[in-house]
């Protein structure tokens, strides 16, 4: 089974939602972590609201700092997708002991000042958004696949348009 880290900075709400995603449409392919280098402790409920309103389950999930995943104890990693700008790597690290990095820019659905309407909708755009490359995700033969061809598609992956904020 494959494991996958998604990293951002606070993990309260696109990380979050890629884990849910991934773990709910890969299981037993699969396994997804989420993670934040600043995690703010607790997951935005808009986003458990939008997850569960597609059917997502949401218990267990919590906002987590990166550093429980590298060093001793922590999982095996294999592949690595930051979702934030401020986390973008070039991610052609060739160094087997290392996950594959890649990065999909996701806007960060709660940003500024909205209505609660408006987060919902943003929300909804980054759900769908999220669910369209993890689907692309699944559809890869990431056992059969090189470093570097694994690598070079989850960054196609990412290029898919991210929606407007």
């Amino acid at each position: 089974m494959k494991t996958i880290l998604f990293l951002c900075a606070y993990n309260a709400s696109r990380t979050i939602m890629a884990e849910a995603i991934l773990n709910h449409l890969g299981a037993g392919r699969m396994r997804a972590f989420s993670a934040g280098d600043r995690a703010i402790g607790e997951v935005h409920p808009l986003t458990l609201r939008t997850l569960a309103a597609h059917g997502i389950p949401t218990d267990g999930l919590r906002s987590k700092s990166w550093e429980q995943f590298f060093g001793l104890g922590a999982p095996h990693i294999d592949f690595v997708i930051t979702v934030c700008d401020e986390h973008h790597e070039d991610g052609g690290n060739r160094d087997r002991s290392q996950p594959v990095k890649a990065h999909w820019p996701t806007l960060y659905p709660l940003a500024g000042t909205r209505s609660e309407t408006e987060a919902l909708e943003a929300l909804e755009r980054t759900y769908v958004l999220l669910h369209e490359r993890i689907q692309a995700l699944l559809a890869l033969p990431l056992d059969s696949m090189s470093r570097e061809a694994a690598r070079a598609a989850l960054a196609a992956i990412g290029q898919q348009a991210a929606p407007a904020g």
